[in-house]
């Protein structure tokens, strides 16, 4: 109201009124008014955007949702955006889903303030030299924090293929500095309150179980979604020694996220290693005693060396979900695996073959990673060089999709194409369609249907992936922990000593004749 005034009805009172734009000088929405008035709306400046992503480290996406001023951010829409305003922006509708949902998590005042900061101190400058990108960078790495850039595209790829507590967009730039990010670098100091375990500190920013499951699922997707020899899979050895050194802090415990029934685990577990005033432990277990439902913590400094404790097994079967393992014991496993290491590090050769120009190869392409199980799958069947490839493919990795394939091999659609009818004209291969398979050709066998995003794939090859348990991807994503080279030799050893993929026989009684 330009008269400034605001009465409220009854029965409702005012608790607080202020200008908008209070910390300018008097009349300065009347100059912005007269301003667009005359010129109209202020140029889009795609340039003005790229300042402020290589500024704060956010994404061009991100950085172009914030310069345009934040629009719509806060519709829960999956097309939030109307589409000239999109085409306008040059945004993809993916990447502004991701970019939306990271900018809607942050506080609404400071997304105020960083969209205030854009406009600049002399107005008319908005419409000849654009917003004050540089005063809004500020804000945000005042506010949000300053980043290291991660490409765009795994940003985007990676929030829609890994469903973790710390969401991709947050995990990725702290892996590539960790030292930046408080939850990979800050040790916490623990204690048992109420029914649960959690840092004494409360609302200090440290590494929780959260931390561990996410950058560990994290991490593992990237292993297998980059090449070896690419400049962010090199990260990763650095991150895990980060992630280790934080599960070395003697006061850590992290929470295991599910309720256990008390008197329950007492009955199985006997008679309490420590008793203590509101809490139990049983080995490494601590148990609070606030009510009869608590959720478990795990005391860190007392697991032994493989992780392990003798109370889980009786957590895990009275946590439901068919006794399977707590997400953060399947971490933890992956965290101090030696094969973890091995997978983690940039394999820098190929045992065969030369890297692409780029520096570039893709172990899971056991031609390259492992030459010497191709030549006996050729032997031992009597196929082609490229049928045994993609056999050896098809046995050891969960996502053998047509395009998978092909970006792994850099085999045209033609050879493809070739390799595919060779391996199906034989027992070891059946030609099949598949909802959400990304393929045609599939192991002979049960098939298990994970939910989106994660792919389809064989009930034989379960076995193989630790990140998973039963048909249940407990970290959200499904992917090896072990180099590819010694994957496909796990799987090709199955083979050979008679776990061969096959369909089960269905066996029917009969009844007697009359």
């Amino acid at each position: 109201d330009p008269s400034g005034r605001f009465d409220v009805p009854p029965p409702y009172t005012a608790r607080l009124s202020a200008p908008v734009g209070e910390d300018r000088e008097e009349g300065w929405i009347d100059g912005l008014l007269a301003l667009w008035a005359e010129h109209g709306p202020a140029p889009w400046r795609p340039e003005a955007a790229e300042e402020f992503a290589r500024l704060t480290g956010v994404t061009l996406t991100t950085a172009r949702l914030v310069v345009a001023g934040l629009p719509y951010v806060d519709s829960h829409d999956r097309g939030f955006l109307p589409s000239a305003v999109r085409t306008g922006l040059g945004l993809k509708a993916a990447d502004a889903v991701v970019a939306r949902d990271e900018l809607r998590e942050l506080d609404a005042t400071v997304r105020r303030q960083v969209v205030a900061a854009l406009l600049p101190a002399d107005l008319a400058t908005l419409w000849t030299d654009g917003p004050d990108v540089a005063a809004a960078a500020r804000v945000w790495n005042e506010k949000v924090g300053r980043r290291v850039a991660v490409p765009e595209w795994i940003v985007s790829e990676a929030s829609r293929a890994v469903r973790t507590p710390w969401e991709p967009s947050r995990a990725l730039p702290a892996l590539l500095d960790p030292a930046s990010a408080p939850e990979l670098s800050g040790d916490l100091r623990w204690r048992v309150y109420r029914d649960r375990v959690s840092p004494i500190e409360e609302g200090t920013v440290g590494f929780t179980e959260s931390t561990l499951v996410s950058v560990v699922a994290v991490m593992a997707w990237l292993a297998h979604r980059l090449p070896a020899g690419d400049p962010v899979r090199a990260v990763l050895p650095a991150a895990l020694a980060t992630v280790r050194e934080r599960l070395a802090n003697p006061d850590l415990m992290l929470s295991l996220g599910r309720y256990v029934n008390l008197p329950g685990f007492r009955k199985v577990a006997g008679t309490p290693s420590e008793v203590a005033d509101g809490w139990e432990r049983y080995g490494a277990v601590i148990m609070a005693t606030h009510d009869n439902q608590p959720a478990p913590g795990i005391r860190m400094a007392l697991l032994d060396a493989s992780g392990e404790d003798p109370y889980l097994p009786a957590l895990r079967a009275l946590a439901g979900e068919a006794g399977a393992p707590f997400p953060v014991e399947l971490a933890l496993r992956a965290a101090r695996d030696t094969r973890s290491e091995a997978f983690l590090a940039d394999p820098v050769r190929p045992a065969a073959g030369e890297r692409a120009a780029d520096g570039t190869w893709w172990p899971q392409d056991p031609s390259r990673s492992a030459p010497e199980l191709v030549s006996e799958a050729v032997a031992e069947y009597g196929i082609g060089a490229d049928a045994a490839t993609l056999y050896l493919i098809l046995l050891a990795m969960p996502d053998p999709t047509d395009r998978n394939v092909a970006r792994w091999t850099g085999w045209k659609p033609a050879r493809l194409k070739a390799a595919r009818a060779e391996l199906a004209a034989t027992e070891l291969a059946v030609e099949a369609s598949r909802v959400r398979a990304g393929r045609s050709l599939f192991l002979p066998g049960a098939w298990t249907d994970l939910r989106t995003p994660r792919l389809p794939f064989e009930q034989w090859k379960a076995p193989l992936y630790d990140l998973i348990s039963g048909e249940s991807a407990q970290l959200g994503v499904v992917v090896p922990i072990e180099p590819a080279a010694a994957l496909h030799a796990r799987a090709w050893r199955r083979v050979r000593d008679g776990d061969v993929p096959r369909f089960e026989e269905l066996r029917i009684r009969r009844g007697r004749r009359r």
